[in-house]
């Protein structure tokens, strides 16, 4: 089965916060659950998550880019953007995507689940 294009965005924005593997729970027309594996050998490293964003709404393939040079660069400490985007050099992209790609950053919001209920968020800042 091909993997669907919000699990392959999500692979990469939660790379941000050091999460080695998903395990994929639920795939709607509308969100996409499953649970963010930190350790593979620790069953205390996960926490379940919520995104509810149709594959239509998903970000821009560019942020997915972005997102990689970050972890690769080590820009950031995990939802902290350690080091100010517009400085940045991309051969991948002009100045004016980098900028919309940045804000579609900021504006992603991942619901983490505890206890089936929806409670803190995996985001980004400065």
């Amino acid at each position: 089965m091909k993997e669907s294009k919000r699990l392959n965005f999500l692979k990469s924005y939660l790379k941000l916060y050091s999460v080695e593997r998903i395990e994929l729970t639920n795939e709607t027309l509308d969100s996409i659950s499953g649970i963010a594996i930190y350790d593979e050998n620790d069953l205390e490293e996960r926490q379940e998550f919520i995104w509810h964003k149709s594959e239509k709404e998903i970000p821009s393939p560019e942020l997915n880019i972005l997102i990689e040079k970050i972890v690769a660069e080590k820009w950031h400490n995990g939802d902290k953007i350690t080091k100010d985007i517009s400085e940045m050099e991309f051969i991948e992209f002009d100045n004016q995507t980098k900028d919309r790609i940045e804000f579609e950053l900021f504006e992603i919001n991942v619901k983490m689940v505890d206890n089936g209920e929806e409670t803190d968020s995996y985001f980004v800042h400065y």
